[in-house]
């Protein structure tokens, strides 16, 4: 049986997986960071950031956690910065050993990965339409009644989809009508607008949290850097089980130069927006059914979906990588995802698909 990877990226381990020889030259579609690399300001710092490698950092990663708090207009006390939002999920899965948690999917796979090694009882819920993706409300609040957790991602990965504010709300407040806290999980809110965001809601409802990223807007998967924003007895909690120096110095300095960078985020913003426009009119030429995305990838269907594994091969034996849904509950291998990347990257995808279509 094929063992296909739980996430995307690590292209060269991919082919390996499968027994495909390497092209020469390979794009890899199936990971979601910035095409545009890192800000140039980190590039020019560089040699001045490598001192930061000498000492100790801060142990709350200062001053980064006191500016995400002044961006956010939260108080310091409700930022926890975390060796990327990985380690943030696995330590904040660890609160619900042996409760319930709910899951809708399709959603980002280490949510189930982590829940399930810290011994939670994970509930799956499935929306009907991948396409359309609207949340099936009534059922998620059934459940919610005998739960502790409700996980969100907003926008959702791998769709791109944008939950409404007005649905966000209704579900925060139900939830603490029956004691069920809410995490949402805003990876790639850096794509949109902040409008969308559910940070502020985090001051009036103790039981709200959200998560952030920053390796995918600004090009530093290799740093690791993420936060969470939620109460401040949370962040207590959570600091007590985080290592001591969980972010390195380097990280931290980088972070502080990312986030006095909004130029660089708006024109990150604005390529991708222009690039989505162009491929999302091309897989409609196809006949492809495409997903409505707000961040910097988007899922499309073939016009027969049961093809769909064939062209993902193709498509790596000729040097282009997209992200299966082989492991996205309620997708059943029938979609992929795609990056979007440089207009080069893009077009000899559009090449590839073409020849797949010729």
């Amino acid at each position: 049986m094929l063992q296909f990877p739980s996430h995307g990226a690590n292209y060269e381990a991919l082919y390996k997986n499968f027994g495909l020889d390497l092209p020469e030259v390979v794009f890899d579609l199936s990971e979601n960071v910035n095409s545009l690399g890192i800000p140039k300001q980190i590039e020019k710092l560089w040699p001045s950031l490598q001192q930061q490698l000498l000492t100790y950092p801060h142990p709350e990663a200062e001053p980064l956690r006191t500016m995400i708090a002044t961006k956010h207009h939260v108080q310091k006390e409700c930022v926890l910065v975390g060796n990327g939002g990985a380690e943030l999920l696995t330590f904040y899965a660890q609160l619900y050993r042996g409760k319930k948690v709910i899951l809708v999917h399709p959603t980002f796979s280490e949510y189930k990965m982590t829940l399930e090694a810290a011994g939670a009882d994970v509930i799956d819920l499935t929306i009907s339409d991948v396409a359309a993706y609207q949340l099936p409300i009534e059922e998620i609040k059934q459940v919610m009644n005998d739960a502790a957790c409700l996980y969100l991602c907003n926008p959702n990965n791998p769709t791109g989809a944008l939950i409404s504010k007005t649905i966000l709300l209704e579900l925060i407040q139900y939830g603490e009508k029956v004691g069920c806290a809410v995490l949402i999980d805003e990876a790639f809110m850096d794509w949109t607008d902040e409008e969308h965001s559910a940070i502020h809601f985090v001051d009036e409802f103790q039981h709200v949290t959200v998560l952030r990223s920053m390796t995918k807007m600004y090009g530093i998967a290799g740093i690791r850097l993420g936060y969470l924003i939620g109460s401040p007895q949370l962040v207590r909690d959570l600091r007590k089980r985080l290592p001591h120096w969980n972010v390195n110095n380097l990280a931290i300095s980088i972070g502080v130069e990312c986030l006095n960078d909004e130029q660089f985020r708006q024109q990150s913003i604005n390529y991708q927006h222009k690039q989505k426009v162009h491929l999302v009119n091309y897989l409609l030429s196809r006949n492809c059914i495409v997903t409505s995305s707000a961040a910097n990838f988007l899922c499309f269907q073939l016009s027969n979906p049961k093809k769909t594994r064939d062209f993902y091969f193709h498509c790596l034996k000729r040097g282009v990588v997209l992200r299966h849904t082989e492991n996205y509950i309620g997708m059943g291998g029938k979609w992929l995802r795609i990056g979007i990347k440089s207009a080069e990257a893009l077009t000899k995808f559009q090449e590839v698909m073409d020849e797949w279509y010729a």
